[in-house]
C-alpha cells in the first residue's frame, strides 16, 4: 500500500511538471532591461543532493548518526535563463522587483525527501523527551530573478519557491530507513517508526534574496561576500532567516554559492559560454533564524502526538569547498554544525551535504 501511494504521488507530480519543462524555446522572450549578452547566459543544470550525519565529518568517524535530522536527498533542475511559459514571466513581470535591474530570470523544479529520528533508534515505545521520527516527502517549483543592485553594479539574486508535500507514513522514511537497515546495518534497525507524526499535506512558501560583494572585478576572482535574508511561510516550517557567507578560491563562480536541502532557496548558477574550464574555492559561513514554528517539533497541525518543546532561535556554522570541472561538472561538500533546537538536546546536531551539479549550455 506504501508503495502504491508513492507511485500515485510521483505520477501526480510528473503529470504537473511535465508539461512546464516542455515549453519550448520560441516561447522565450528577452527581460525587460536586460544586459545579458549570448555569452553570458546561463544553461540548464540537473543537481543531486545528499544530506547525513554520517558524514558530518568527513575525516574521521564521529557518534552523529541517526539523530535527528539524519538523512535528505534532494534532486533539482534548472532551466537556463529566460526558458520558462510566458504566463510564469507574466506573473514574474508582475511582482515588483524592490531595486534590482533584471538580467535574467529561471525556472526550476524540485523533489526530495527529508528523515527525522530521536537519538535512541532502539527504543520502541513512544520517547516524549526527544525528538520525533518524522518524514517529508516534497515536489515543488522555483523561480529565481538575477540582476544588478541599482546603478550599483552589485549583483543580485532572489528566489521564490512553492513545496507541496506530506508527512506521515506516505513520507516513506520510515520505510527507507528500515529498509535501509535491514540490508547494510541490521544490529541497527529502527524499532520506533510506528510512534512518528501521523499523515498531514504539507505546503511551504520560501523567499531569499541574495548580494555578492568584492572590492573591484579582478578581487571578485579570489574573494567575495554573499549576505542574504528571507524566510519560510506553511504548515512545515515558519521562520526568518539572515546571514551570510565568504567564499576563497580560484576563479570564482558568479553564483550565489551552495545552498543545504532546507535553505530558503534551492540551488542555481548554471554555466556560459565564457565559464572558466576549472574553478574551486572554500568558504564559511553563518545562518541565524528566528524560528515561530516547526512541524518536526510542533508536532502535528491538526491533532494531539509526539512534540517537544522547541527553541525559537537557531544558528547554523556551516564550511565547506566546492570544484567546478570541465566547465560542466560541479562537486561541493558542506559541513554543518546547528545549535539546539528543542529543550533537553543534549548536543548541537551536525550533518554533511555533498552535492553533484551536472550544466548544460543548449
Amino acid at each position: 500500500m506504501v508503495r502504491q501511494r508513492f507511485f500515485a504521488f510521483f505520477c501526480y507530480g510528473l503529470a504537473t511538471v511535465l508539461p512546464l519543462m516542455s515549453c519550448r524555446a520560441e516561447n522565450r522572450t528577452p527581460v525587460v532591461g536586460s544586459s545579458t549578452t549570448n555569452e553570458d547566459r546561463q544553461g540548464p543544470f540537473f543537481a543531486v543532493t545528499e544530506e547525513n550525519d554520517l558524514f558530518s565529518n568527513p575525516f574521521t568517524a564521529t557518534d552523529h548518526t541517526d539523530r535527528h535530522y539524519t538523512q535528505g536527498l534532494k534532486f533539482t533542475w534548472l532551466n537556463g535563463d529566460d526558458d520558462m511559459p510566458q504566463w510564469v514571466r507574466r506573473v514574474s513581470d508582475d511582482v515588483p522587483k524592490l531595486g534590482i535591474n533584471m538580467t535574467a530570470q529561471n525556472l526550476g523544479y524540485v523533489f526530495g525527501e527529508n528523515m527525522y529520528t530521536p537519538q535512541n533508534l532502539q527504543e520502541s515505545a513512544l520517547i516524549t523527551n526527544d525528538r520525533p521520527y518524522a518524514g517529508w516527502l516534497y515536489g515543488g517549483v522555483y523561480l529565481q530573478r538575477r540582476g544588478e543592485v541599482g546603478d550599483s553594479g552589485v549583483p543580485v539574486q532572489e528566489s521564490f519557491e512553492i513545496d507541496f508535500g506530506t508527512t506521515g507514513p506516505d513520507s516513506l522514511a520510515g520505510w527507507a530507513q528500515t529498509h535501509f537497515h535491514q540490508a547494510f546495518d541490521s544490529a541497527d534497525v529502527p524499532q520506533g517508526w510506528h510512534n512518528q507524526l501521523a499523515g498531514e499535506p504539507g505546503l511551504l512558501l520560501k523567499y531569499e534574496r541574495f548580494w555578492r560583494w568584492s572590492p573591484n572585478a579582478e578581487t571578485a576572482r579570489y574573494v567575495d561576500l554573499i549576505p542574504h535574508a528571507g524566510g519560510e511561510l506553511g504548515n512545515i516550517m515558519i521562520f526568518q532567516n539572515l546571514g551570510g557567507v565568504v567564499r576563497v578560491g580560484y576563479n570564482l563562480p558568479e553564483d550565489f554559492g551552495v545552498q543545504t536541502i532546507d535553505s530558503p532557496a534551492s540551488l542555481g548558477g548554471g554555466t556560459t559560454s565564457n565559464s572558466p574550464p576549472f574553478a574551486c574555492y572554500v568558504f564559511g559561513g553563518v545562518d541565524g533564524r528566528a524560528v515561530e514554528h516547526n512541524l518536526f517539533l510542533d508536532g502535528n497541525s491538526f491533532r494531539s502526538g509526539p512534540s517537544v518543546e522547541r527553541i525559537p532561535w537557531v544558528a547554523d556554522l556551516s564550511t565547506g569547498g566546492a570544484v567546478r570541472m570541465f566547465r560542466h561538472l560541479e562537486i561541493s561538500y558542506t559541513r554543518v554544525v546547528r545549535t539546539h533546537e528543542f529543550v533537553g538536546q543534549q548536543h548541537p546536531d551536525q550533518f554533511g551535504s555533498l552535492e553533484a551539479k551536472a550544466m548544460f549550455m543548449f
